[in-house]
């Protein structure tokens, strides 16, 4: 039992880093750009992702045109970015994320 939490807060953490280290290449001097921030939202879009089946009903449109949605919103209000940089926040998410699971081996939520 240990182990699984565990592995949820290392997760947590490196996706949480992973959001700042995103954030800060987009919009670099955000002052909203902290760690409880992004741990804090690394947590609520953990939430939606299963919250909206995205992750168990991958297959069908509904659920990921809702987690976009979701995801979107709050990463503008989080940061008080709009929503194309919100989209650049995603693509450097991938990208930095890709990264971290290749030198690594963890994958962030």
């Amino acid at each position: 039992m240990f182990a699984h939490v565990a592995a949820f807060l290392v997760r947590w953490a490196a996706s949480a880093v992973v959001l700042m280290l995103s954030v800060g290449w987009v919009t670099p001097g955000n002052p909203r750009n902290t760690f409880g921030t992004a741990l804090l939202v690394a947590f609520l879009l953990s939430a939606a992702w299963y919250l909206t089946l995205a992750k168990f009903l991958w297959f069908l449109l509904l659920p990921w045109l809702l987690y976009v949605v979701i995801w979107l919103a709050t990463v503008t209000f989080a940061y008080g970015v709009g929503v194309g940089h919100a989209l650049l926040i995603a693509i450097a998410m991938a990208i930095i994320s890709f990264l971290v699971s290749l030198v690594f081996g963890v994958r962030t939520l």
